[in-house]
């Protein structure tokens, strides 16, 4: 029998303590089946359900359907403007008024000529009763009742002359008043009162109270399909665009369009900016947050959440806005989807929802 030396006891001891230690260390992990079925923390947002609207954003500014300038007809120097900018005027109310010292000199002067006139008219054709009564006695020659006639027949036409002159002169008078065309609003005044104008000088500018929109757009965004027909969406409204502007040229060079209001849209005050859309595409039905969706090799998909478990659902994408985007097939109301990390969730294990977002 070998007898152990007090060196090889300690020895043998720790080389079993080791293997103790090794053997322990080795236990076998849990099976695959028993990880799949770990729970998983994901984040979930509720899908939504309306209309998903892609555009350029962009500001309008409402302005008159029509305008025109109206303009000086005769010279002289603006003694009024009675309607302010921005307020409104019916048919034929007086926008400007135009002193014309000429023309208030000549009406007094024809006005005179024709009252003269009247006097001689009346005096020679009085004068030819009396002529007639006497010829008719056989105190007057023929000779002299037809000096008379003639004399009567001159005054008259005098008188018509006269009158003539002062009806052009009036009307010549007339134009120092510029009135309304249309029923609707002053925009804006060319001149102040005080100052000297010439036939042609513009006065007033002058629009209807019918409303369209004008805005202004970068080239390219022209170039990219928002033109003539283009969609325009603003708050409780819409329109079309239904003019372009010159083309732009140069750098940052902007288009200028004007946007037919449908009916139905709130009134808009001349002058009011706004926010407005020119939309590319729309879709109705569900939409999702952009970090909802997932890609691979068969396409797009979204996470279901269904009880505890997360189903994918292949989608088609449509309009984007807002970090929103638009797909289909439509989701029923009030469906939720994994948004985060949606590559890494394991369709084989349960779910615990840990943030619902908005």
């Amino acid at each position: 029998m070998t007898t152990l030396t007090t060196h090889s006891k300690v020895s043998a001891y720790f080389v079993a303590i080791l293997t103790l230690l090794v053997l322990g260390g080795c236990r076998p992990g849990p099976a695959p089946e028993a990880e799949a079925e770990l729970p998983q923390a994901v984040r979930v947002t509720t899908a939504r359900q309306g209309t998903v609207i892609e555009g350029r954003r962009s500001l309008a500014t409402a302005v008159s359907a029509d305008t025109v300038r109206v303009l000086a007809q005769v010279p002289g120097t603006v003694v009024e403007l009675p309607v302010a900018p921005g307020a409104a005027a019916a048919r034929r109310d007086v926008l400007g008024r135009i002193g014309a010292p000429e023309l208030a000199a000549r009406l007094t002067r024809v006005r005179a000529e024709a009252a003269r006139a009247e006097r001689q008219r009346d005096f020679a054709c009085e004068h030819l009763v009396t002529d007639r009564e006497l010829a008719a006695a056989g105190a007057l020659t023929s000779e002299q009742l037809d000096r008379s006639e003639t004399a009567c027949s001159s005054a008259e036409l005098a008188v018509e002359a006269a009158q003539a002159a002062g009806s052009e002169v009036g009307a010549a008078s007339a134009k120092a008043l510029e009135r309304a065309p249309f029923a609707g609003r002053v925009l804006e005044h060319f001149v102040d009162v005080g100052q000297a104008v010439m036939p042609g000088t513009p006065l007033v500018l002058f629009g209807t109270e019918e409303v369209e929109l004008l805005l202004r757009i970068p080239q390219e965004d022209l170039d990219a399909g928002f033109g003539l027909g283009a969609e325009v969406m603003f708050e409780g409204g819409r329109g079309a665009v239904s003019e372009v502007g010159g083309q732009a040229r140069g750098p940052g060079a902007l288009v200028d369009l004007r946007v037919t209001v449908a009916e139905g849209a709130p009134p808009l005050r001349v002058g009011t900016r706004l926010a407005v859309r020119l939309v590319t595409e729309q879709r109705h039905g569900t939409s999702v947050p952009l970090d909802a969706l997932g890609a691979d090799r068969e396409g797009d998909f979204v996470l279901l959440v269904e009880g505890e478990r997360a189903t994918r659902v292949p989608v088609v994408l449509g309009p984007r806005d807002a970090g929103w985007v638009a797909i289909e097939p439509a989701l029923p109301p009030g469906s939720q989807v994994v948004v985060r990390g949606v590559t890494a969730v394991r369709l084989d294990a349960p779910l615990v929802i840990v943030e619902v977002g908005s």
